[in-house]
């Protein structure tokens, strides 16, 4: 038994000593983007959103995320959803200041205006970007499902980004 404590203790000593090594630091991001609907429920949207966590080395980073969507029809009143999700990148830093990255968003959304409030549903936003310096441009396919009394609706879009990092 003592064998196996001590093995326990060695290994986290080790892994403890190996992400000692790698450098991690506070990043945070702020986006301002627009949502072109598709699909059956092709509506668009505005988005402004911010993420804020931290940098693990040169080549991940994952944080929280919370935004505003707002919902754009012609004719209609505009909605407005706020996501709330986990934000993960991949990076391959290329050079100094050019670094492409892939991202991607889980989480879910929630009602916030007078015709939305209550409905609810996951939200999923695979992307491809590069950060240029401290600014950044995003690609992306948003899913945003929203669910009420067992009936679940599809809102998908092709998502076009543009923010800071800092």
């Amino acid at each position: 038994m003592k064998k196996i404590i001590l093995l326990l203790v060695a290994a986290v000593i080790s892994a403890s000593s190996a992400f000692a090594q790698v450098p991690i630091k506070y990043q945070g991001e702020v986006d301002l983007g627009f949502s072109f609907g598709v699909g059956t429920y092709a509506v668009n949207r505005v988005n402004v959103h911010t993420i804020q966590g931290v940098k693990i080395g040169d080549y991940f980073s994952a944080g929280i995320g919370l935004g505003t969507d707002i919902y754009v029809e012609k004719d209609v009143e505009s909605d407005l959803f706020i996501p709330v999700y986990l934000n993960v990148k991949g990076y391959l830093p290329t050079s100094s200041k050019v670094t492409p990255y892939a991202s991607f968003d889980i989480g879910g959304g929630f009602g916030a205006s007078e015709y939305v409030k209550g409905l609810s549903g996951v939200m999923l936003c695979p992307a491809v970007g590069v950060k240029i310096g401290m600014f950044k441009a995003q690609l992306g396919y948003n899913v945003q499902k929203i669910s009420e009394s067992g009936v679940s609706i599809n809102f998908s879009a092709l998502q076009l980004k543009a923010g800071v990092v800092f």
